[in-house]
């Protein structure tokens, strides 16, 4: 096996690390540094779409898919709710724009190297890291691993996935306005669990529709099909189209605590527990992530930083909603209807990313029912005080 010594070592070429190096080459942080990313694949195809809101600009502004101003809430029932949003946007980010986006500038350095294998496991001894992939060792004084694995379910952890099946399709009928979004369409079926769609709208043929559940298991593939079809004749009036694109994933929902830092080596996206637990968005929370350690290479000289964004309060909250979720006494759409529906966007949105203040805490938690999310919550902080002693 041949053996490689680098500076820093990228174990994981996809949103977290080719983010967190496209941002270092660009402030000039890294152009000394000999580095190595390792990853599976060659990054060729539209394998995800990444969504989120924003209120102003954001990391990558610049490769936006698409953007929608007016979004809409529909409860089980069929209540619709125009969100208030005050300045706040839904976007989309398409995985292979920012692949070839990020990689043509990155591949202009001879100082970084790209390797497609498989990576077998990652060690920090002392100030030394170590990646061993099938063909070859390498070792470097900083490794930033983004690659996840589902870690062992501990002292009543929960482990939710949110699963999807999303279609982009071609029709002739009338769609909702290319600046209108679906955010969440409750008008599917609930035996699963908590199930929506989303329908974002693209152009005035063109719709992206994505059937999303929040459940411990996932369905038959040929289940998410039947349940779009459904939602397309049934809600959205679409009997004719073209698929032409299709999208699987898996995103984890858990309130495990995940390790930042292991010696040298940092986790960052999912695997560093960018993902919010009571949401699955993972963007922005991976792009504040990168600018705190970035910010700490500028002032210290190293990766390390101290401040999460997903505090310790914010954990709370997220295994407060997953444990409301498996108790099943207070129904996750009922959960998400009362939410829209007594409180406006504008503070949900910051709510959902950690910034919001004591007030708008305060408004969202008044807007659902008392006694399941006091009880969950009890749990939650009893959860942690043990899993401390």
């Amino acid at each position: 096996m041949s053996e490689i010594r680098c500076d820093i070592l990228i174990c994981g070429g996809g949103l977290a690390g080719l983010s967190l190096l496209y941002r270092a080459m660009k402030a000039g942080i890294w152009t000394s540094e000999q580095i190595v990313v390792i990853d599976k694949a060659e990054k060729e195809e539209n394998d995800k779409t990444w969504s989120f809101w924003k209120k102003g600009a954001v990391d990558f502004e610049e490769i936006i898919y698409h953007h929608w101003d007016n979004l809409y809430f529909f409860s089980h029932g069929g209540e619709q709710t125009q969100l208030e949003t005050k300045g706040y946007t839904y976007n989309s980010i398409r995985s292979i724009d920012f692949y070839k986006y990020v990689l043509t500038y990155l591949r202009q350095f001879d100082t970084i190297t790209f390797v497609k294998d498989d990576i077998i496991a990652i060690s920090s001894v002392a100030e030394d890291c170590k990646a061993v992939t099938t063909t070859g060792v390498y070792t470097s004084k900083y490794l930033f691993n983004s690659v996840y694995h589902v870690p062992e379910a501990t002292n009543g952890e929960q482990y939710f996935m949110q699963h999807f099946k999303g279609w982009r399709i071609r029709t002739n009928s009338g769609l909702p306005a290319a600046s209108d979004a679906y955010l969440m369409d409750f008008r599917t079926g609930q035996e699963h669990g908590t199930t929506f769609l989303y329908t974002l709208p693209i152009s005035a043929d063109e719709v992206f529709v994505e059937y999303t559940l929040f459940t411990k298991s996932l369905l038959a593939q040929d289940e998410y099909d039947r349940k779009i079809r459904t939602y397309l004749a049934d809600v959205l009036k679409i009997d004719t189209y073209e698929i032409l694109e299709e999208e699987f994933g898996i995103i984890p929902m858990t309130d495990h605590v995940f390790k930042r830092f292991d010696s040298h080596i940092i986790h960052i996206g999912t695997a560093g527990g960018d993902t919010r637990a009571s949401t699955g968005y993972t963007f922005i929370n991976t792009q504040k992530t990168i600018t705190r350690i970035l910010d700490s290479y500028r002032r210290e000289g190293h990766p390390f930083f101290k401040k999460e964004n997903t505090t310790l309060k914010h954990q709370l909250y997220d295994s407060t909603l997953l444990n409301v979720l498996d108790k099943g006494k207070y129904r996750g759409h009922q959960v998400f209807a009362d939410l829209f529906s007594k409180s406006p966007a504008y503070f949900i949105f910051p709510f959902l990313d950690a910034e919001a203040s004591i007030f708008q805490d305060m408004r969202i938690m008044t807007s659902l029912r008392v006694v399941p999310f006091l009880q969950s919550f009890m749990h939650a902080v009893l959860r942690r005080l043990i899993g401390k002693s």
